[in-house]
């Protein structure tokens, strides 16, 4: 936790495989799959499940997830990472693999601003009733301090992170919501539309997005696929999701 210059480190790190809630025809919880969280001190922990099926409205082959945190040459290194497999939804959304991954590292003095690292983020195999769909995602997104330095400012401060995802900052709200998705390649017949880059409006089910993203100043939260479900099935859903929020100060 500490840097040895009088500056502590805290790590914070979660993730979860599967989870939500239904309103409509029933009112249940959708259980947690291989939910995860990380000790302010660092450290690592594994969760998984496997075969997971849900009242026939969700169903998983298996779900791991993966959080760390540690100190590589003298940094603070935090990992988040959620993986979901043949994910199927109602038998009308399918995907072979969900990746959400995130890795951060902090610089050890102000502004304390980290590098954000989304490297192996993937989703795979998507499929909508008989469309394929192919998910083109930016990992390079938040990269303003290109590798080589940190950034000098916070992320949700970086107007031309601004221009690449359309929208300002605003500060009441609190946090900039965006996407991973540039573009989404689609193969056959496809019963709904996009919305934007990375929302899938699908009639008699209701929204998928994609590849959500949600910056603060401290904290930044990924999830692979989150779904408004509609009529006749009413609820949310998320799958492959994590969030890091790494943050230190003293010396």
């Amino acid at each position: 936790m500490s840097f040895g210059n009088g500056r502590t480190h805290y790590f914070h790190a979660d993730a979860t495989g599967i989870g939500g809630y239904i309103q409509r025809p029933f009112v249940k919880n959708i259980p947690v799959q291989a939910a995860n969280s990380l000790a302010p001190a660092g450290g690592a922990n594994d969760a998984s499940s496997a075969n997971f099926q849900f009242e026939k409205i969700v169903s998983a082959g298996s779900t791991h997830t993966r959080v760390e945190g540690n100190f590589l040459g003298g940094m603070p290194v935090t990992r988040m990472q959620s993986v979901v497999e043949d994910l199927d939804v109602l038998n009308r959304v399918r995907a072979g693999e969900l990746v959400a991954y995130i890795a951060t590292e902090h610089p050890g003095k102000d502004p304390d601003v980290p590098r954000v690292d989304f490297g192996r983020t993937s989703i795979t195999n998507l499929r909508v009733d008989d469309s394929a769909l192919e998910v083109i995602l930016d990992l390079d997104l938040l990269n303003n301090g290109n590798g080589k330095g940190f950034p000098k400012k916070p992320h949700v401060q970086d107007k031309e992170l601004w221009n690449k995802v359309g929208q300002k900052f605003n500060e009441k709200r609190g946090h900039l919501q965006c996407s991973l998705v540039k573009k989404v390649n689609i193969k056959g017949k496809f019963p709904g539309k996009l919305v934007g880059p990375n929302i899938l409006e699908i009639p008699n089910f209701g929204r998928v997005h994609l590849a959500e993203l949600v910056v603060s100043y401290h904290s930044f939260q990924l999830i692979m696929m989150r779904f408004e479900l509609g009529c006749p099935t009413v609820g949310a859903m998320s799958a492959s999701a994590g969030k890091v929020n790494g943050s230190g100060g003293g010396g």
